[in-house]
This record gives C-alpha cells, structure tokens and sequence, in this order.
C-alpha cells in the first residue's frame, strides 16, 4: 500500500509541534518558577546527557531501520542496549563511588548526587526510547512516534513544574526530565513490544545464535561507530564548549539566557527533524539517488519558503517579546535570539539531510564537516570571549554556522551524488525569498500598532510564498510533494 510522504510528515509534524507549543507556551512560567542560574546548570546537565546518549548508543539506533532481515535488525537493536546499559551502569558506578570517596568535593558540593543518578538514568532511558524509535521507523510507525514526542513535551513541563514546588530548582528540572523520558519509553514499548515483528519476540532463542547475530551487525555497521559517534560528539562539544566560554566571560546566567534563546529559537528544528528525518531516512535508505536529490532538493526549498518570514518577524520583533513576555531576570534574552535566528532558520530546512549519509555510506564526510566547523568556531568563539561581550560572540558564532550549514547543504548533493541543478535552484529561490522578506519585515517593524503589524506580517508572508509560486514554479513544486508515495516497506519514491 503506498502512503502520502505529506500526511505522514503532517501526522508526526502535527504532534511534534503540538508538543513544542507546550513547551514554548510554558516558558513565561519556567521564567518565574525557575533562576538563570540553576537552568545554566540544568543546560549543562542536558548537554551532558546528550554527549552521553551519543556513547551510550554508538549511533547504532540509525542502523535499525537498514536491514532487510528482521532479525538482523532486532541484533541491532540488542548490540545498542547492551552499550547502553553498560554505559548507564558505569555512570552509577562512579556516581556511588565519588559520593564515598569524594574525588572532586567543590563540583560534588555543586551539583551533588542527583547529577550522577539523573544521568545513569537519563542515559538507560535514552537508549531505549532511540532504539524503540528505530524500530517504529522501521515498521512505518511515524503516528507513534509524533505521540511520544507529544507525551515527552507534556510531562517534561508538568513534571518539572511540580517538583519544582518540593525540591530544589535543579533537582526538579533534572528528574522532571527524567520522568518525561521514561514515559516516553513506556509509551513506545507498549505498542512496539506487543507487535508479532517485534525485536523481543525475534530476538528469543538461541543465545549463541543471538550473540553471533549482535556480532555480525556489529561488524557490518562498523561505520557508525566509526564516523557517526565522532560527527555527534562535534556537535555535541561544539555546543557545550561555547556555553563553556559564555560561562567562564560572563557567568552561569548568560549561560542560561543562552541556553533558553537556543532553546526557543531551535525549537522549530527539532519538530522539522522529528517529522521528517524518519520518513526521509525510510525514502532514502530505499530509493535512487536523483530521486532522493530532487526530493530533498524540493522539500529545502519549500521549507525555507514557507518559513523564512516567521523566522524573520520572530528575529525583529525578539526583543520586545522577551520584555513582554519573560519576567525581569530573563530581560536581555532577546539579543541572544536575534543573533541565533538566522542559523537556525537554514538549520531546520536542512537539519534531517544527515540521513542521506547514513543511507549513502558517507559518514566519513558529515564527520569531516562536523568536526572542522567545530574546531573553526570553537576557536573564533574562545578567542572573541576574552575581548568583546557574550552577544557579540553570539552573533560571530551565529555567521559562522550561516556559512558552514550552507556548504553543509552543498556536500550532502556532492558526497551523495544528488542532481546539482536542483540544489542552485533550491539556493537562488532562498536567496530571493530571503531578500524581500528582510526588506518586507524592516519596513513592517515601522507601524506601531502591534496587531496591524502582525496583519502586515501575515500579508508578507502571503507575498513570498505567492510570488515564489507564481514566478518560481513553486505551485508545481508544491504539487509534486503532495502526490509524492512511499510504497509500503520499499519505501520507494513515486510522484506525481
């Protein structure tokens, strides 16, 4: 059977983005209940436990969805659990035996026990959820996935809210978090696990042919753990060494300012990934390249169309919003969101392109790119710290990725042997939207009256999008990934 590649999009989409409005709607509140401080410590836990989550599963649970045979790919789905587990045990360990022999008092005074436990358990939980993730898409599951993703957003929020009223501000935001994963894992357990094809179910038998299974695949998707595990962790230290500068400048509070601008600004990214990069990874891993090349090139194309004026009235009218909106510890936010908007903006039309070096074995070349941008901007960021204030830094940092997410987009269709004229046609459509939506917006900041302006906004964002469909082919675009299917566990591409 053959579904729309835009409703299971739209299906996940739609959850995912029913969940980062709670989220986002939450943050007034978050901004009263809890100090920039302790969410500067809470993002420095995060960024741990992304790191961690990263070792934990050695980039196994993209491998999932790879093999043809069941079994092998319940195999890797148990070689991922035994890392991660492994990983979560070793981080208790050494919770347990700091907490006793007190190695590193001044951090253990800082962040105590509930630092260690959370990540142990954070990490043991992740595995699992990225795992069950895998295997839902693999199985066509996206509907599932868009629930747990809005299960997650839900109970993180409420979570963290309620605790916050009987422990400390860090404990609470870090068990909330905990929590909200757990139930996240427990709701896609229950459906996955259940199933005749499940991975339990083919995973049971004989113990040496299951050994000799998770052996083979461990060999065959070596590249993972090879390039993926190093492009993940780029990213990873990218990001926590530049909270390190902001910190070691200016203090734990522009860090938190930081981490709540990047918070919100990218929020919109991690709903593009989560609705897309799963249907896209099951087209890619399946279909030809000049068809996945021109999908890919469309849906860039499209979304930076569709998105590129909210992301432009959000970045000018930032400001205003924060000091509206957040309480008077968190004014000073909204430069930090104005300097991050426009990375993030080329992030989330292009951040699920990643899946197409999983599917094309070019995992050497997003590795090679990951960790020399991460190497360029940490510098640039460690060396402009010392002379000039943390927004200004922001900003360096924020051309820097403008650049680097470009040339990203570029080498996906070079590495990947994707069709070049789609891509220069998906760049010069964005440069020319882009342009009249900064012209546009600048001209529309000047009315003063607030829902006139958002009127006018609204009317801009009309006006691109028309023109690009009038003069740009956009409509006929638009069609084709409308009628675009996936035929069933094939996955393969068919348009109309």
């Amino acid at each position: 059977m053959a579904f729309s590649v835009v409703s299971r999009v739209a299906g996940l989409g739609a959850l995912t983005a029913a969940g980062q409005l709670v989220i986002v709607g939450s943050l007034p509140l978050y901004s009263r209940i809890f100090d920039p401080s302790a969410y500067g410590e809470y993002v420095i836990f995060f960024g741990t436990f992304t790191v961690l989550s990263v070792l934990a599963g050695m980039r196994y649970d993209s491998a999932v969805v790879l093999p043809r045979d069941d079994g092998l790919a319940a195999a890797v789905a148990g070689l991922m659990l035994l890392i991660g587990f492994g990983v979560a045990i070793l981080i208790a360990a050494l919770t347990f035996a700091e907490a006793y022999v007190g190695l590193f008092p001044d951090l253990w005074a800082a962040t105590g026990i509930d630092f260690g436990c959370g990540l142990a358990v954070a990490t043991a939980l992740g595995t699992m959820q990225r795992s069950l993730t895998g295997w839902c898409i693999r199985e066509g599951r996206f509907l599932l996935i868009g629930w747990g993703q809005f299960l997650f957003c839900v109970a993180t929020v409420a979570a963290q809210l309620s605790l916050a009223r009987v422990s400390q501000q860090l404990h609470a935001l870090i068990w909330g978090f905990a929590c909200a994963l757990g139930l996240q894992t427990a709701c896609l357990a229950s459906f996955v696990l259940r199933g005749r094809r499940s991975p339990a179910r083919l995973s049971c038998g004989n113990f040496a042919n299951a050994w000799r299974s998770i052996k083979l695949v461990a060999r065959k998707y070596r590249r993972f753990p090879t390039y993926m595990v190093g492009y993940a962790l780029a990213s990873s230290a990218r990001d926590r060494l530049i909270q390190l500068a902001l910190g070691i400048g200016a203090g734990a509070a522009v860090v938190g300012r930081f981490g709540l601008a990047y918070r919100v600004v990218f929020a919109p990214n991690s709903l593009v990934y989560s609705a897309v990069s799963p249907v896209f990874f099951g087209i890619a891993s399946r279909g030809d390249r000049v068809s996945v090349g021109r999908f890919a090139a469309a849906l860039v194309e499209t979304a930076f169309v569709f998105m590129v004026v909210p992301y432009t009235a959000f970045a000018i009218e930032a400001p205003s919003l924060t000091e509206a909106l957040l309480s008077d510890k968190w004014h000073g936010t909204g430069p930090y969101l104005q300097a991050l908007a426009g990375p993030a903006l080329l992030l989330a039309t292009t951040c699920w392109l990643d899946r197409a070096f999983d599917s094309f074995r070019r995992q050497s070349v997003a590795f090679s790119l990951e960790a020399g941008f991460t190497l360029v901007s940490v510098t640039v960021v460690a060396l402009l710290s010392r002379s000039i204030d943390p927004v200004g830094v922001v900003w360096a940092f924020s051309a820097l990725a403008l650049v680097y997410y470009w040339i990203y987009f570029l080498a996906t269709f070079l590495a990947c042997g994707f069709p070049l004229a789609d891509f220069r046609r998906a760049c010069l459509s964005a440069v020319i939207s882009a342009v009249f939506a900064l012209t546009l917006g600048f001209l529309t900041h000047q009315i003063s009256h607030l829902t006139l302006r958002i009127l006018a906004y609204a009317v801009v964002m009309v006006a691109v999008i028309g023109g690009w469909m009038r003069y740009r082919g956009g409509a006929q675009m638009l069609r084709s990934l409308v009628q675009s299917r996936v035929a069933g566990r094939s996955n393969e591409i068919c348009t109309g």
